[in-house]
């Protein structure tokens, strides 16, 4: 193992703000396609890369344009739909340039005409207020708008899913803009001072996305590698064909809190993968458990380890919220089996590159490193390398950090 170091490398995803097709949708989460891009072009005769946590599809877009194969896992409906609709429709635009050109201007036409602003205010917002009850998330001109825009983008594509889904896209990634909401770390109400210089401009949002998309289509290299979603969960591939992947690289949810549905509720409603907010839970009992609210008090573990207990023990003591140990423990015993899955399905001798955080919770600090290192040990990967590549805080302001560790399959 080498001694851990500091690395000079953006890995999150502002890095992605003013890169083609990466910054179609602003993915808090996501991490850096330059660092993606980085860590395959070291690895020569890679010919298939996955994924576990698909997310926006960074690393799905990295390996495409680089003419490699990529597969993934995303529970996510809506962010499968922002990966798919990233690389595989933006990829059969590239093949119909011209159609996908006139199409976008027609749109963009219809976008800023009368015959819009007349259909948005005979929107039914009923379906909204089922889904949200008693919840303002937006003015309701502002809501009007969005909805009549995604209706243009709904019959501007249609017959064509490629065409729809890539102006769905350019709605979805403004819904939040164009809300009384904003997403930083979790998705909140915008404070009083957010709100002193903004101006909300529907239709001008979707248009600059749609533009921004028109430029980005053309600089897709002809020839791209295929996508394939392999599963919702990574863990249900634990007894998959063995040995297809060469390269496997992923963020995953880090042990944190956030609830990585929640953030997207806005976009999930949208585009119509929920019908109301109290589907919500639904979802999260799939995931692996890295936030509190997808802990179950009933469930029985799988997978313990001393170490992990002893954390959990301490959080027993000092935590108020007994969801808190729970947590520690679910998720290191839902992480084993996502460490099974990627080692049974890469090739002998491949790596599994891991960008990974710490936690504090209560005063106790939570070494996820070093704990996933000892459950990858367990299920047969050995750890080539490991360092620290960002300095984070908790919020009581000690110190954490970002730890890139590479594990290969022996």
């Amino acid at each position: 193992m080498t001694q851990q170091s500091t690395l000079d490398l953006g890995v999150t995803f502002r890095d992605n703000r003013n890169q083609a097709v990466h910054s179609w949708y602003p993915y808090v989460e996501g991490f850096s396609a330059d660092y993606v891009r980085q860590k395959i072009a070291r690895h020569e005769g890679v010919a298939h890369v996955y994924d576990p946590f698909g997310g926006s599809g960074t690393v799905q877009v990295v390996a495409s344009h680089s003419g490699i194969d990529s597969s993934y896992s995303e529970i996510n409906p809506f962010m499968s739909f922002v990966a798919e609709t990233k690389v595989n429709a933006a990829r059969t635009a590239r093949e119909n340039q011209s159609e996908f050109q006139a199409a976008a201007k027609q749109f963009l036409k219809h976008l800023r005409s009368d015959g819009l602003e007349h259909e948005a205010k005979l929107v039914d917002l009923s379906a909204y207020h089922e889904a949200f009850p008693r919840r303002d998330f937006f003015e309701e001109d502002h809501l009007r708008t969005l909805l009549a825009v995604k209706d243009l983008a709904c019959r501007t594509g249609d017959g064509r899913a490629w065409l729809r889904d890539l102006l769905l896209l350019a709605v979805a990634s403004n819904a939040v803009a164009s809300s009384h909401m904003t997403r930083r770390a979790d998705l909140r109400r915008r404070r009083a001072n957010e709100y002193v210089t903004r101006v909300v401009d529907v239709q001008g949002l979707v248009h600059s996305s749609v533009t921004q998309m028109m430029r980005d289509i053309q600089m897709i290299p002809d020839r791209t590698g295929s996508m394939t979603k392999l599963s919702e969960d990574c863990r249900e591939i634990r007894h998959g064909e063995a040995g297809r992947f060469d390269l496997a690289i992923t963020s995953p949810p880090y042990l944190n809190g956030t609830n990585y549905f929640r953030n997207t509720k806005i976009e999930l409603w949208l585009l119509d993968f929920i019908k109301a907010e109290k589907e919500l839970p639904g979802l999260c009992r799939k995931a692996v458990t890295a936030g509190i609210n997808n802990v179950s008090r009933t469930r029985t573990l799988e997978h313990t380890y001393p170490s992990v207990e002893e954390v959990a023990s301490a959080l027993d003591v000092a935590s108020p919220d007994k969801r808190i140990p729970l947590l520690v423990r679910q998720y290191f015993s839902d992480m084993t089996q996502v460490f099974q899955a990627v080692q049974h399905n890469l090739k002998t001798g491949g790596e599994f590159i891991f960008d990974i955080g710490d936690s504090k919770f209560y005063g106790v600090h939570v070494p996820t490193d070093r704990l996933l290192v000892q459950v990858a040990e367990h299920v047969g990967f050995e750890v080539t390398s490991d360092e620290v590549i960002a300095r984070r805080y908790s919020r009581d302001r000690s110190e954490l950090r970002q730890v890139e560790i590479i594990f290969r399959k022996a």
